[in-house]
């Protein structure tokens, strides 16, 4: 029996996503796809034991395959079969998964072709027929570890991003209160809403939420607390809110992989349009957000649920199809919400919400309301303390209590 010939291909490690979600657990399962039947069972046999295997007669069948039963680890593919030929069949896989490890097999006559098309295709390995059961395990076995590199690597980056994200997050929020503390707000109801609503790499819509209030840094305190309370403003900082988006592009547009959230960003205060397909999930993503801005708008203005949602259901058509229903889910719009309390200001813990701004005694804004309480909060608390003869803070404060409004721990 003919030894597999390989062919070893530079296959550079995908970028990573900056999830803030906890990436899932790595696959093992391996993927053969093959229209000779026979050739399937054969691997089934040799291999079936040692790793989990799914097996495919068509690239038609293996897309199926791999969307039901998918994740997969590793992708091994016959090189020449009817309809779609195996490299038309990665392509297809890889507009779903930059991850899963992909492996072509072929006979020795399209073998010069086959390597070819390999070398600009990202293909990990090009395997020849036949194949004996003892190379077939070795190959998959390097594979796998292939995989777990990537998924490892990724795992770290993301790690990384994470961590930078939440410091710098966290430094805006103490810096600029009110309106990063909105943002956090509005990233948190729309990462519900998502959910509800079955978006995928909520990662982006989180990002988007979030950065889509960059611009503000740019504005005075005095006329940000203006927009905050939806003041009538001069036509002119309504043209200057209106360029947020290119001031955020200008500082996001150096990290790689924040193209999406940046395209996120420019549509959220578009009405909502049926996308095109490429575009689904951005669209879907960035009406999201809006529908989320608007209802914290709303709370902020201290408007009740029930009123909350009247005022939304009015222009429903600006919003994306199903919003307002998930809306309803996440926020009981017939329940008036929690009540307030007033509790001493030392008395505040992690994961109450503050239900008015809190501010030093010579009016400077600290916190506002509905910013949610975490530790940073407290020390900036403690911080103000310590930095003045007499406490600066007023004694008492209107706060929800519960743990439902909780920061999310870092993953």
């Amino acid at each position: 029996m003919n030894p597999i010939r390989k062919v070893h291909l530079t296959n550079k490690v995908s970028q990573c996503d900056y999830g803030r979600m906890q990436s899932p657990q790595p696959s093992s399962k391996i993927l053969f796809v093959d229209d000779e039947k026979s050739i399937l069972s054969g691997f089934k046999l040799t291999v079936g034991r040692q790793f989990k295997v799914s097996l495919a007669s068509s690239g038609a069948e293996a897309l199926e395959v791999f969307k039901k039963e998918g994740p997969f680890a590793v992708i091994v593919a016959d090189f020449v079969m009817p309809k779609m030929s195996g490299a038309e069949f990665l392509m297809e896989i890889r507009k779903m998964d930059q991850e899963v490890v992909a492996m072509i097999l072929t006979g020795a006559a399209n073998f010069e072709v086959a390597a070819d098309v390999v070398r600009t295709g990202g293909i990990f390995r090009l395997l020849s027929k036949p194949c004996n059961g003892t190379e077939m395990k070795e190959n998959l076995e390097e594979a796998l570890k292939h995989y777990r590199t990537i998924r490892a690597e990724k795992d770290m980056l993301a790690s990384t991003m994470n961590g930078a994200m939440r410091a710098m997050t966290s430094i805006l929020a103490a810096a600029k209160p009110l309106f990063f503390g909105r943002s956090q707000r509005v990233k948190r109801m729309a990462f519900e809403l998502a959910n509800e609503l079955n978006l995928k790499d909520q990662w982006r819509l989180e990002l988007a939420a979030t950065f889509s209030f960059l611009g503000y840094l740019t504005l005075p305190d005095e006329i940000q607390e203006k927009i905050y309370r939806n003041e009538d403003l001069p036509k002119e900082i309504d043209r200057i809110v209106n360029k947020f988006p290119d001031f955020a592009e200008g500082i996001l547009q150096g990290i790689p992989r924040l193209e999406e959230v940046i395209r996120i960003i420019r549509r959220i205060d578009l009405d909502y349009e049926e996308p095109k397909a490429l575009d689904n999930d951005l669209t879907k993503s960035a009406s999201v957000i809006r529908l989320a801005k608007h209802y914290d708008q709303l709370a902020s203005e201290g408007l009740a649920r029930p009123m909350i949602f009247e005022r939304l259901l009015k222009n429903r058509g600006i919003y994306l199809p199903g919003g307002l229903e998930a809306l309803s889910k996440i926020r009981n719009y017939a329940d008036g919400g929690p009540q307030a309390q007033s509790i001493e200001l030392t008395e505040l813990r992690q994961g109450m919400r503050i239900q008015e701004d809190l501010r030093l005694n010579n009016g400077s804004l600290v916190a506002p309301k509905g910013s949610i309480v975490n530790n940073h909060f407290i020390s900036i608390l403690q911080n103000y303390r310590k930095s003045y003869h007499s406490d600066p803070l007023p004694p008492k404060i209107e706060v929800i209590m519960g743990s439902s409004f909780a920061e999310e721990k870092p993953s």
